[in-house]
C-alpha cells in the first residue's frame, strides 16, 4: 500500500504520515534542543573521557546534565575579548591543563556557535594537543545553526566515534565467542543490566553497549563484534551501517521494549548464532516468571487509550508494547523523529490514531481536549498540561526501573497500571478506579 503523506505536521493514520525534519513553527515552546546538545546526549556517557566545551560558559552549563545525570566537563569561558582577538591559545592550554588535571583515553572538544563563527582553527589545535599527550583529542563542530534540532548532533557525534573504532585492533581473545554490540542504547534505567543479562544466558558476550555503557577501549574492541544489535535505529544506524560497509559486520534490528519485541528480537538473534532452542528455552522461563503477575496488568489496562509524544526511535517500540498490554494507541508524535521512525509506530496502530510531529503547546492542548486518554507519555512539557486536564501521566524514559525484557515489560505494565489506577484520579475524575499493586 502506497503511504500518502499530506503536507501537514498532525495526520490521521489512514490519511498518511506528517513530515519530519521541518523548522519549529514560530513562536512555538519546543523541546527539540540544539544539534550540541545531541553531541552531548551520544557522547557523555562513555567512561574516563574529557569534554571541553570551547564555547561561553553558558553552552557548558546547558551540556552539563544529560539523560537526568550530572557530568563534570571542561570549558573555556570564551568572552568578549576572545571573540575579538581569538581564543586558539586558551583552547590548546585548556586541553593540556584538563588532561593534566583529569586524566583520560580520549578528549572531545566541542565547537558550539560562537566558536564557530570566530574563526579558530580547532582542528589544528587538536592536531597539535593530541601529538603532544599522545591521546585522541577530538574535534567536534556542533553548532546549533547546523540543524533544526539535536537529532543532527547525534550524527555528528557519532562521525566522531567512528575515529575511536578504526584506532581499534582484532584480537584473538574474541575470535571463538559469540560476540555482539549493542548500538543505540542509553542506559538511564539501568536496561543495559537486563539485555546483557538475557544475552550472557544465551551464551553471548558484549563487547560495547553504544554508547550507555561502555569506555573508549569497549569501543576500540567493537570491531570483533560478530553482530551488531540495532536498538535505536535513528542514531544507531549510522553506527552499524559503518561497520557493516568497512569491516562486514551484519546487523539486526531489534527491540527488548515490549513481549513481542523482546521475543521476536531474542529468537532473531537465536537464528543468526544457531542457537535457536536456547532462545525458545530463555523465553519459556522468562514468560512463565511473570505471567500471573502480568496477566493481572493486562485485565485492567484492556481498551485503555494512550497518547505518546517523545524523542524519536522508541515511538514504534511503545506502541508495540502498549499493544502488548492490550491498550489503543490514539496518538502519536516525536519531537526530532524521521518517516523510518512513524512508519514503523503506524504498523501498530489503528485508522483513527493522530500522528504529530514537533507538537506545540495547542497541538497538545487539543489532543488532551478531544481524544481523552487515559494515560499520555511524554517528557517535562507534556507533564504539567496533562495533569491539569486531569490525565495521568508517565514520564519516558525515567530513571527508577528498566523497562526493557520480560522483567522490564512487568515494570512496564505495573508503572501503566499505577499511574491509572491511583487514587488521586478519583477525585479529580468522575468514576471508581479501585486500586491494587502486584
Amino acid at each position: 500500500m502506497k503511504i500518502r503523506v499530506l503536507p501537514y505536521k498532525i495526520t490521521l493514520k489512514k490519511y498518511g504520515l506528517p513530515t519530519t525534519n521541518k523548522k519549529s513553527s514560530p513562536g512555538s515552546i519546543t523541546q527539540r534542543s540544539c544539534p550540541y546538545y545531541g553531541v552531548r546526549w551520544i557522547l557523555a556517557p562513555i567512561k574516563n573521557t574529557i569534554h571541553i566545551i570551547h564555547s561561553p560558559i553558558g553552552c557548558a552549563f546547558y551540556g552539563q546534565n544529560v539523560r537526568k545525570k550530572s557530568y563534570n566537563i571542561v570549558s573555556t569561558d570564551m568572552e568578549t575579548i576572545d571573540v575579538i582577538y581569538g581564543c586558539e591559545k586558551k583552547l590548546y592550554d585548556t586541553i593540556i591543563e584538563a588532561y593534566n588535571e583529569l586524566k583520560g583515553d580520549t578528549i572531545f572538544v566541542y565547537a558550539t556557535c560562537v566558536s564557530s563563527l570566530i574563526g579558530d582553527n580547532i582542528k589544528k589545535i587538536c592536531e597539535d594537543a593530541e601529538k603532544s599527550l599522545n591521546i585522541p583529542v577530538i574535534p567536534i563542530f556542533c553548532p546549533g545553526f547546523c540543524g533544526y534540532h539535536q537529532s543532527k548532533g547525534h550524527e555528528i557525534a557519532i562521525i566522531s566515534i567512528f575515529k575511536l573504532i578504526d584506532k581499534g585492533e582484532f584480537k584473538d581473545e574474541f575470535r571463538d565467542k559469540l560476540t555482539v554490540n549493542i548500538i543505540g542504547e542509553y542506559n538511564i534505567s539501568n536496561e543495559t543490566r537486563v539485555i546483557k543479562d538475557i544475552l550472557n544466558k544465551m551464551g553471548i558476550e558484549v563487547i560495547a553497549t553504544f554508547t550507555g555503557d561502555c569506555s573508549v577501549e569497549d569501543i576500540k574492541n567493537a570491531k570483533n563484534a560478530k553482530l551488531n544489535l540495532v536498538h535505536c535505529k535513528r542514531t544507531g544506524k549510522y553506527i552499524a551501517e559503518y561497520m557493516e560497509r568497512k569491516y562486514g559486520i551484519p546487523k539486526l534490528n531489534v527491540s527488548f521494549i515490549g513481549l513481542s519485541n523482546t521475543i521476536d528480537s531474542i529468537m532473531k538473534i537465536a537464528k543468526f548464532f544457531k542457537i535457536k532452542e536456547v532462545g525458545k528455552e530463555i523465553i519459556d522461563n522468562e514468560t512463565k516468571k511473570i505471567k500471573d503477575k502480568l496477566d493481572f496488568y493486562i485485565e485492567k489496562l484492556n481498551g485503555k487509550k494512550v497518547g505518546i509524544f517523545m524523542g524519536a526511535s522508541k515511538i514504534g517500540m511503545l506502541s508495540s508494547a502498549f499493544k502488548d498490554l492490550g491498550m489503543e494507541v490514539i496518538s502519536i508524535g516525536s519531537q526530532f523523529g524521521d518517516l523510518e521512525d512513524y512508519i514503523e509506530a503506524y504498523r501498530n496502530v489503528e485508522d483513527n490514531t493522530l500522528f504529530v510531529d514537533d507538537a506545540s503547546k495547542i497541538d497538545l492542548e487539543l489532543i488532551f481536549k478531544h481524544k481523552k486518554p487515559d494515560i499520555f507519555i511524554g517528557g517535562t512539557k507534556e507533564k504539567y498540561m496533562a495533569v491539569k486536564y486531569g490525565i495521568p501521566f508517565l514520564s519516558f524514559p525515567q530513571d527508577f526501573y528498566p523497562f526493557t525484557g520480560f522483567e522490564g515489560f512487568l515494570n512496564f505494565a505495573r508503572e501503566i497500571y499505577k499511574c491509572i489506577y491511583h487514587p488521586i484520579w478519583t477525585i479529580l475524575n468522575d468514576g471508581e478506579r479501585k486500586f491494587k499493586i502486584l
